[in-house]
C-alpha cells in the first residue's frame, strides 16, 4: 500500500513538472510559431512569397512580441494597440493602402464595432494585401466564453464568412487555429473537430507533432 501511494506520487510529481513546463512555452519560442505558422499559410493559400522589405501592422500588438520574428524574415514591422487608437471608433492614425501584411490576434471577439474596425484594416491595407487573424471558435469555445468580461462578439466559422465578404474581402478562408501543422490538417473535411482532440501537449516527447497541442480557435485569411 505504502509503496503504491509512492509511485501514484511520483507520477503526480512528474505531471506537476511536465505543466509547468508546458506553461513556459511564452515569448520568442510562440512567437515563432505565429510568424511560421502565418507564412505557411500565405503561401499556401496565396502563393505569397517574401521579395523585397514589406510592410507588415500588428493590430493589438501588447508588448510587440512579433516585431523580433518578422523582422528576422525580412519585414517592416509596425504595431498598434488601444493605448494609441480605440479600436471600436477611432481611424488609425496611418496612411491608406500601406501594408501588405496585416496581423490582429485574439482581438476582434473584443470589439463591438466592428464595422468601423474592419473599414480600417480594409483602408490602410494595400490592394492586394492580406489580412491573418484569429479568435475563438464559439461552436467549441461557448462553455469559456464569458469567462473572459472583456469578450463582446463571438464568431463561428459561417460567420466569419459573410461578415468578411460583407466587407469586400475576396478568396476568405477559415481554418482551425493550429500553429505548424500540416497543410492538411487545415483543409481537411471536419478539420475543426480534429484540432479540438488533438490528444497531447506541447513537450509530451513520444508523440509526434500532428498530435499535439489542440486548438479551439478559428484563423481567417483573405485578400483585399
Amino acid at each position: 500500500m505504502l509503496k503504491n501511494y509512492f509511485y501514484k506520487r511520483k507520477k503526480t510529481v512528474r505531471y506537476e513538472e511536465y505543466l509547468k513546463k508546458e506553461n513556459t512555452r511564452t515569448g520568442e519560442e510562440l512567437a515563432n510559431n505565429e510568424i511560421n505558422t502565418i507564412l505557411v499559410l500565405l503561401k499556401k493559400f496565396f502563393n505569397f512569397e517574401i521579395k523585397n522589405i514589406l510592410k507588415v501592422l500588428d493590430v493589438g500588438c501588447k508588448d510587440k512580441c512579433l516585431r523580433k520574428p518578422f523582422e528576422k524574415k525580412g519585414f517592416f514591422y509596425e504595431g498598434i494597440d488601444v493605448d494609441v487608437v480605440y479600436f471600436n471608433n477611432d481611424k488609425f492614425p496611418l496612411k491608406s493602402n500601406t501594408f501588405v501584411i496585416l496581423v490582429y490576434l485574439a482581438v476582434i471577439e473584443h470589439i463591438k464595432n466592428t464595422k468601423n474596425f474592419l473599414n480600417e484594416i480594409y483602408r490602410v491595407l494595400k490592394k492586394w494585401g492580406f489580412i491573418f487573424f484569429s479568435t475563438p471558435n464559439w461552436f467549441y469555445a461557448y462553455k469559456n466564453f464569458s469567462d473572459d468580461h472583456s469578450y463582446v462578439k463571438p464568431f463561428t466559422k459561417r460567420s466569419l464568412y459573410q461578415m468578411l465578404s460583407h466587407f469586400n474581402f475576396k478568396d476568405i478562408h477559415i481554418d482551425p487555429g493550429l500553429r505548424n501543422k500540416y497543410f492538411s490538417q487545415y483543409t481537411m473535411p471536419f478539420a475543426e473537430f480534429f484540432a479540438k482532440i488533438l490528444p497531447f501537449m506541447a513537450y509530451f516527447n513520444l508523440a509526434p507533432s500532428f498530435l499535439k497541442v489542440k486548438a479551439t480557435s478559428l484563423f481567417a485569411l483573405a485578400q483585399k
